[in-house]
């Protein structure tokens, strides 16, 4: 409900121009109903990404390139609502919510294929690093920047991939999730 007014809000005006009071007055529910589900707008716009996340990780291994490639489908399909969201350069951005996922799934990956619990700097570095140069380029791929399709993009971002890291990812993407995951990386 309140997902698809957000969006359809942001069809002609930015994030930032959205009032939650306005949002739901659209969904014909109290603001309370909406706090009691997200933080605030920018919440509501990481929950829909997240959703996204999940339902690219339902038909792939998470963290395969197959599973990137269906999640950048789902964010191209949305375009028009993620491009406006990643105007937005505040605290709780989307834009900041992706790039620490990223680091965090690069973390998770890194530690689990390397058996430690703390990673070095230079493996923390290479998780970080490689965050930014990902969701940069989504980014762009979104603002019609780079020129390629989901697959290509997936195929692109794995080209790049740091020998460590793509380790870490092959590792990961040859075990099957347990159910109900989404494998997502708030783990530590």
């Amino acid at each position: 409900m309140f997902a698809d007014e957000l969006e359809g809000m942001m069809a002609n005006v930015s994030l930032s121009k959205v009032r939650v009071a306005d949002l739901c007055a659209r969904c014909g529910v109290e603001r309370r109903v909406f706090y009691y589900h997200f933080k605030d707008k920018y919440d509501l716009v990481a929950w829909m990404f997240d959703q996204d996340q999940a339902a690219a990780s339902r038909t792939c291994m998470p963290y395969t390139q197959a599973f990137y490639a269906e999640a950048h489908r789902l964010l191209w399909a949305r375009r028009d609502f993620y491009r406006r969201a990643f105007e937005e350069d505040v605290q709780n951005s989307i834009g900041r919510y992706l790039l620490e996922f990223s680091v965090k799934a690069n973390e998770v990956a890194l530690k689990r294929s390397l058996g430690v619990s703390v990673l070095s700097r230079e493996h923390a570095f290479e998780a970080r690093h490689f965050a930014h140069g990902n969701v940069g380029c989504v980014v762009d791929w979104l603002r019609g920047a780079i020129d390629a399709t989901p697959e290509q993009l997936a195929a692109y971002m794995f080209a790049c991939l740091p020998k460590e890291l793509r380790r870490a990812y092959i590792s990961r993407g040859t075990r099957r999730p347990h159910a109900g995951h989404a494998d997502a990386p708030n783990e530590s």
